[in-house]
This record gives C-alpha cells, sequence and structure tokens, in this order.
C-alpha cells in the first residue's frame, strides 16, 4: 500500500495496565485497488513544530501480511508509556504522531492528540499491523 492511498487515524483508546495506555493505530485504503501491508508502523511523538520527540517507537510482536481491499482498515496496537513512570525522562508535552505505513517513506502525522513524552526515552512501542479495525479494550 503506498502512502498516497493509505489513511492512518487513531482510534478510541483501549485498556490500560501497568503505566500503559493502548490505542488501535487504523491504517485505511482509500484508493481503488487491493494493497498490502507487511510488518510495523513506524511511529514517533513529535512537537507542534513537527519536530521528533524522543526516539521512535519499538516493535514488539510477530509481522503479518494483511489485505487490504479498497475501503478496508488494518491496524496496529500503539502502547503509550506513561512518561512520569520513567526514571531520567526529560519531559516534554507532544502534540501528536508522525506515522509511516509499513514499509513506507512518506508520513502522515496525527495531530491534535498531546500526551506526555520523553525526549531522551522511549514512551511508544507498537505491534504489527493486522486486518480489520482495532477494537477498545481487544
Amino acid at each position: 500500500c503506498t502512502a498516497a492511498h493509505t489513511v492512518a487515524w487513531l482510534g478510541i483508546p483501549g485498556s490500560g495496565a501497568a503505566g500503559s495506555t493502548f490505542y488501535p493505530l487504523e491504517f485505511s485504503n482509500v484508493g481503488h485497488r487491493t494493497c498490502w501491508l507487511y510488518g510495523y508502523p513506524g511511529v514517533s511523538a513529535i512537537s507542534s513544530s513537527g519536530r521528533r520527540i524522543g526516539p521512535p517507537a519499538s516493535h514488539t510482536g510477530r509481522r503479518h501480511l494483511v489485505t487490504l481491499r479498497p475501503g478496508a482498515t488494518a491496524h496496529a496496537i500503539l502502547q503509550i508509556v506513561e512518561a512520569g513512570n520513567i526514571a531520567g525522562c526529560h519531559a516534554r508535552t507532544a502534540a501528536g504522531l508522525r506515522v509511516y505505513p509499513p514499509g513506507q517513506r512518506r508520513s502522515a502525522d496525527i495531530l491534535g492528540f498531546s500526551f506526555p513524552a520523553c525526549s531522551n526515552r522511549r514512551v511508544l512501542g507498537v505491534g504489527p499491523v493486522r486486518a480489520g479495525t482495532g477494537i477498545p479494550g481487544f
């Protein structure tokens, strides 16, 4: 799936555990042809000026090949660790996320989603893409 034919958006937050909150990061095919996603999206916290805050998301879980028909959606689970629980965190407020669909070099920004981040420590983790929309509470 090319970035031009894939829209990334953040779903409704799901469960939280051990100082983390989990969100479905959704990828919808807005093109007219079937395409495929494989692996992990690239995700980073960004400031209101678009600068990256801290390291990009770590990857966890086994990769899957997902077939995305026109109009269909796939998801990956995004974990945001509570920055206040991270020792030595240089706290900053993120204004959103920069998201690269799996295998793409072109990103999309999801703005208007602020959360505490660390400029020197990782607060994001993301799993592989999976078929279907993410469901709160997964």
